[in-house]
């Protein structure tokens, strides 16, 4: 999109991960179809589940990948070598009466978690939504995510609803969504 590409030159970032490991930040690209669609792949069932998407389907990474526009929904990656770990998303509404208000999304490899990234990502996004003059930003908190609640709640994050039932887990029980949401 037009705006985000004054943005975009801050890109590719590096950061370090407070195990050392050192990854590289950047917005997807039309390259990247096989390394997402491995790291969906990848992802532990569980945490599957919780996405608005069949990610395991080739068509579907395809889909997203052909309809990129970074003004409607923008995905920034963590990569460690080319290996996609992480994937965290900023969703804008186009119209209406929502306008001013944005969605995180963030999904990442069990094995790079508790190392600081996800706050990294969503410190990143944020800075982006800001940067477009979004003044809200939510978040859908699944219920086996507790630590994606104490991450977001760090960063700024206050929890506004909980609907419950809304969801059901792996064993068809229900359970309550979070929506959490920060005021820029």
């Amino acid at each position: 999109g037009g705006c985000f590409s004054m943005i975009l030159y801050e890109y590719p970032k590096r950061t370090t991960l407070r195990d050392g490991t050192e990854l590289t930040l950047r917005p997807l690209r039309k390259e990247d179809q096989q390394a997402l669609h491995e790291y969906f792949l990848r992802m532990p069932p569980e945490d599957r589940m919780g996405l608005k998407d069949d990610v395991t389907d080739p068509e579907v990474i395809e889909h997203w990948i052909y309809d990129l526009d970074y003004d409607v929904v923008l995905p920034v990656l963590a990569l460690d070598d080319g290996r996609v770990v992480a994937n965290a998303t900023l969703h804008f509404n186009q119209i209406g009466w929502t306008k001013h208000q944005g969605e995180i999304r963030i999904t990442s490899d069990p094995d790079y978690r508790q190392k600081g990234l996800a706050a990294r990502l969503i410190q990143e996004l944020i800075e982006i939504a800001a940067y477009f003059g979004l003044e809200q930003l939510t978040a859908e908190i699944a219920p086996t995510s507790v630590e994606a609640r104490t991450i977001f709640r760090k960063l700024g994050f206050n929890e506004i609803a909980s609907l419950q039932g809304f969801v059901k887990d792996f064993d068809e029980n229900q359970a309550d969504l979070t929506i959490m949401v920060m005021y820029i």
